[in-house]
C-alpha cells in the first residue's frame, strides 16, 4: 500500500511487507487489513482487549483511505465498462462509504467512553460505547470477503502488464479454495478439542493448511481471533503471507491452473522455515 498513515495516531494493523506492486494484490491485502480490524473489534466485546478510542478512529480511518486508492489503482487499468467489472468497482466503493460510516461511530464511541476513561470489561452491545461499536462492526463486517468477490471480476479483465505471474509447484483446486477462504477472513484455527481449522460455513482440511504454511503462503496469527464462546480461548486467525497474495492473485479467477503454463513458478522459500508453523 502506498498511502501514509495518519501520522497522528497508530493504526490497531500492520501492512506485511513487501508492499503488493498489481491491483489485484493490494485488493487481497486490503481485505486482509479489513480481517484484522474487524478481529480488534470482536475482542473487545469479548472481554480480551483494552480498548483504543484512537486507534479504533485511525484504523478506520485508514481504511476508508486505502480502499479509495484500490479503486483508483483499478480504475488506471481502463477496464471495460461492462458486467461484472462495472458492480465489482460500485461495491468496492459502496465498502469506501460504509466505512466512511463506521468510522463516524467510532468517533461516537471514543465521546461515549465513561468519565474517567473507565470501561466495562465486555462493553455492553445495546447501549453506550458498546452500541456505537457494534454500529461500526456491522458497517464493514461483510466488507473482507466482498471486496474478494469483486476482486475476482476485475481480475478477470485485467490486462496482461497488471498481472501476477507468481506460482508454486502443484497448486490444486482444494489449496486456491483454501487460499479464498483465508482471503475472506473465514479461516482460523483452535486446538481445544484437538487441532481444527474452520472457515465461514465449513471445517478446513488441517493437512492443507500445514501444507501452504510450508510454501509460505499463509501463516498463523496467535490468539488474534476471539472465543468460540464467552470466556473460551482465543483462536488463531489464518492469514495470507506477502508470497501468497501474489499466488492467489494469479490463480484467482482460474479454479484450475488454467491459462497458467507460462507462468513463472517460484518454489517454497527458505524463509518459511522461519514462519509460524501449525503445529501437530
Amino acid at each position: 500500500m502506498t498511502t501514509p498513515p495518519d501520522p497522528d495516531h497508530t493504526p490497531l494493523f500492520d501492512v506485511d511487507a513487501p508492499v503488493p506492486r498489481t491491483p489485484v494484490e493490494r485488493l487481497l491485502a486490503l481485505a486482509d487489513l479489513y480481517t484484522q480490524h474487524n478481529d480488534r473489534i470482536d475482542l473487545l466485546f469479548a472481554g480480551r482487549a483494552s480498548h483504543d478510542p484512537d486507534g479504533s478512529v485511525s484504523s478506520a480511518r485508514r481504511l476508508e483511505r486505502e480502499t479509495l486508492a484500490s479503486i483508483k489503482a483499478v480504475r488506471q487499468q481502463r477496464l471495460p465498462a461492462i458486467e461484472p467489472v462495472t458492480s465489482a468497482v460500485v461495491r468496492l466503493k459502496q465498502i469506501a462509504y460504509l466505512t466512511s460510516g463506521a468510522t463516524r461511530y467510532l468517533t461516537a464511541a471514543q465521546q461515549a467512553l465513561p468519565e474517567g476513561d473507565a470501561e466495562p470489561a465486555r462493553p455492553d452491545p445495546r447501549r453506550g460505547l458498546g452500541q456505537y461499536l457494534r454500529l461500526a462492526r456491522e458497517l464493514t463486517a461483510l466488507a473482507p470477503a466482498a471486496i474478494v468477490e469483486s476482486t475476482t471480476h476485475i481480475a478477470a479483465r485485467l490486462p496482461e502488464r497488471a498481472r501476477s505471474n507468481t506460482t508454486v509447484p502443484d497448486m490444486d483446486a482444494t489449496q486456491r479454495g483454501t487460499l479464498l477462504e483465508v482471503a475472506r477472513g473465514h479461516v482460523i484455527v483452535t486446538e481445544q478439542y484437538g487441532q481444527r481449522g474452520y472457515g465461514h460455513t465449513v471445517t478446513v482440511d488441517i493437512d492443507v493448511l500445514r501444507h501452504l504454511e510450508d510454501q509460505n503462503l499463509v501463516t498463523r496469527e496467535p490468539a488474534s481471533a476471539p472465543p468460540f464462546f464467552p470466556g473460551g480461548p482465543l483462536r488463531d486467525r489464518v492469514r495470507l503471507t506477502s508470497l501468497g497474495l501474489s499466488v492467489l492473485s494469479t490463480v484467482i479467477n482460474s479454479p484450475l491452473h488454467l491459462g497458467l503454463a507460462a507462468a513463472r513458478p517460484v518454489p517454497a522459500p527458505a524463509a518459511a522455515a522461519t514462519t509460524t508453523r501449525v503445529r501437530r
